[in-house]
């Protein structure tokens, strides 16, 4: 109804591009401190016995895809890097990441790029927790 409204009324519903900006950055910042409290609860506890080996670790299994797919990128395949970084972003189902690079590139071009290993990346997460739960 209200599409079907703006489509008679161009200037229905029409919201300032600084509100619009605000909104999706607010909604975004509320979104990461509801998760970051309930995810964060325990930390110092899990840090006291797992020690730095566990940071690390996470810092190594969240660096070494990205520089490795970007390299075989660019390297090997000669994908153009604006494409490769939005594909990159896609594997990771990052959103937000993608904000940054089409923001950084000032073009939509990542986004061709992030679709397909955004859906790919999806399908694989759904298999492979399902293969995890089985051992």
């Amino acid at each position: 109804m209200i599409g079907y409204l703006r489509n008679i009324y161009p200037t229905f519903g029409r919201m300032p591009e600084a509100a619009r900006w605000i909104l999706m950055e607010f909604g975004l910042l509320i979104f990461m401190a509801g998760v970051g409290l309930r995810a964060g609860g325990g930390i110092v506890d899990t840090l006291q016995n797992a020690g730095p080996s566990l940071l690390l670790a996470g810092i190594t299994v969240t660096c070494i895809p990205v520089f490795v797919g970007y390299f075989f990128g660019r390297v090997v395949l000669g994908i153009n890097p604006v494409l490769l970084l939005g594909g990159i972003t896609g594997s990771m189902t990052s959103g937000a990441s993608l904000s940054v690079v089409t923001k950084a590139a000032d073009s939509s071009v990542p986004s061709l790029g992030y679709t397909g290993a955004y859906a790919f990346s999806n399908v694989l997460l759904t298999i492979a927790g399902s293969i995890i739960l089985l051992f």
